[in-house]
């Protein structure tokens, strides 16, 4: 083999070796402990395609933030979830032969979190619709008790609430940064 393809190889190699994947990670391996609650591989495997998954841990920890937050405020978040157990309308898979582009990524989504997580699409569907309502149950909670409830009449109305929901976050995770500890790079 010339030193060239050998150079080449271990360049690809070393390259390879610093990607972002889970894939070298147990399922229950936490990733991050926020102020004693573990988020695991297992947790960002199942919301988010491995190639993909450990760029969303700040997400994650954000996420848990907010919710140990509006636990500690005592907030509600009851009358943000659907009533319906299966997930509501975002639980139900589309059609294998549907035409909609956005239906076609959510089941190709679908299928491929299923496959590796050894479930029916069907399945995995119902349980994300579930755990994203749930995280975006607490998030809304939290900004509307933080930011009070907002109508947005044209884009540099929801421009201003984007800033100060980032920033309320940033704060956040700043006020708890030495209760924050991530385990994997």
């Amino acid at each position: 083999m010339s030193k060239v393809v050998q150079f080449s190889v271990l360049i690809l190699l070393i390259f390879m070796a610093g990607c972002s994947s889970v894939s070298k990670y147990d399922d229950n391996e936490a990733a991050a402990i926020v102020k004693g609650q573990e988020i695991t591989i297992g947790d960002l495997r199942f919301l988010y395609p491995d190639d993909t998954a450990l760029d969303y841990l700040d997400w994650a920890i954000r996420v848990e933030l907010v919710k140990q937050k509006v636990k500690e405020m005592g907030l509600d978040i009851s009358d943000k979830l659907s009533d319906e157990r299966d997930g509501g309308w975002f639980g139900e898979l589309p059609p294998a032969n549907t035409n909609d582009e956005g239906g076609k990524q959510i089941r190709n989504f679908a299928e491929s979190q299923a496959r590796k997580l050894d479930m029916e699409p069907e399945e995995f569907q119902r349980e994300y619709a579930k755990k994203i309502e749930k995280q975006n149950a607490y998030l809304i909670t939290y900004f509307e008790k933080k930011l009070g409830l907002s109508e947005f009449d044209d884009e540099k109305g929801m421009e201003e609430f984007n800033k100060e929901y980032d920033h309320l976050l940033e704060e956040l995770v700043e006020d708890n940064e030495d209760e924050i500890e991530v385990l994997i790079d």
